[in-house]
């Protein structure tokens, strides 16, 4: 009999409404969820409930376990695949991560999946999306594919989905490439595929201490002396279109890097790439020249989480992770 994993770590499908309005996360039981769903004939599902928090509480450090753990399953040759089930908010953010940890010569899905209402709210796309995961995880379609995340029955990439929406169903969107595929009554369509897979493996704890410092119109950066003060390894700088920041913060960004951070440049924008073009005193022609990293085709997000993931594998030369910023 086939193994379907399932890896619950709390989020809004997890919940129950209160009196009040309110959500009490965790009060709903996974495997009773579940087990209201058709189970494709023939395979058995593993719980594994590896927290029960709102997503806003997620850390690298639960990532890791969650890596860990999808890589003890993947040992077992009877398992068909792993859905993870996750709260909405750091959902694009989590998935990206475990893509960038999938096992190497690996082939069988990941799908990470969660819902906007609660079960017992009216409307809820709790059982629908978990109810197509299954679907999805027991697909041959599906083989090959690495992590996926699955949301009102989109398949969608990891480096590329965001969160769209406060509370549509369809919050979860890929607008550069659209989404991988869709699965619809028990059938599941693949469109497209992604044509590499990057493996990175953690090799040393704690995680770097990385935070995301947005451009605005004129913003200064002064804030960024004291990530130096605070020992942070990192910061990314989520510029303006493509790749450029105001002259003052082009100063604070060129400090920084001078104290021994690692600075990179994303765009704010939710389509297209930074590109070193525009020649003038906050220009990315100018913040390369100073040291820092451009991320082309990244957000500031996901540009977040790669970073984190290269610095704990121990890649560490900035030239080294410019190269794997322009794939």
């Amino acid at each position: 009999m086939k193994k379907i994993h399932i890896i619950t770590t709390g989020g809004t499908i997890s919940a129950q409404k209160t009196k009040n309005n309110h959500v009490d996360l965790g009060k709903v039981c996974m495997e009773n969820l579940f087990c209201q769903l058709q189970i494709p004939a023939d395979h058995e599902l593993i719980f594994h409930p590896l927290a029960a928090i709102d997503s806003s509480l997620m850390t690298f450090e639960i990532l890791y376990e969650i890596t860990t753990c999808i890589n003890r399953i993947f040992q077992d040759r009877e398992s068909c695949g792993v859905i993870v089930t996750h709260g909405t908010d750091t959902l694009e953010e989590s998935a990206y991560f475990l893509s960038l940890c999938y096992p190497r010569h690996e082939n069988r899905p990941v799908i990470i999946t969660g819902s906007q209402r609660s079960s017992d709210e009216l409307g809820s796309d709790a059982l629908s999306n978990i109810q197509h995961a299954l679907w999805a995880v027991c697909s041959p379609a599906a083989q090959n594919t690495g992590v996926m995340v699955l949301f009102n029955q989109a398949l969608l990439l990891p480096k590329y989905v965001h969160k769209s929406h406060t509370y549509f169903l369809h919050t979860f969107q890929s607008a550069q490439y659209g989404m991988l595929g869709s699965v619809d009554n028990g059938k599941v369509s693949l469109v497209q595929r992604p044509i590499k897979q990057e493996y990175f493996t953690i090799r040393q704890l704690p995680f770097p201490k990385i935070d995301i410092f947005k451009a605005s119109l004129n913003c200064t950066g002064d804030i960024l002396k004291f990530y130096h003060d605070l020992n942070y390894q990192a910061v990314i700088i989520e510029a303006f279109g493509r790749g450029n920041v105001t002259e003052e913060l082009a100063k604070n960004i060129k400090n920084l890097i001078n104290y021994g951070c690692y600075v990179v440049i994303t765009s704010d924008c939710t389509s297209g790439s930074i590109a070193p073009l525009y020649n003038f005193s906050g220009g990315l022609p100018r913040l390369i020249e100073y040291g820092a990293i451009p991320a082309f085709g990244y957000s500031a997000k996901k540009a977040r989480i790669k970073l984190a993931v290269m610095l704990a594998g121990k890649i560490s030369s900035k030239e080294e992770i410019a190269k794997y910023f322009q794939e």
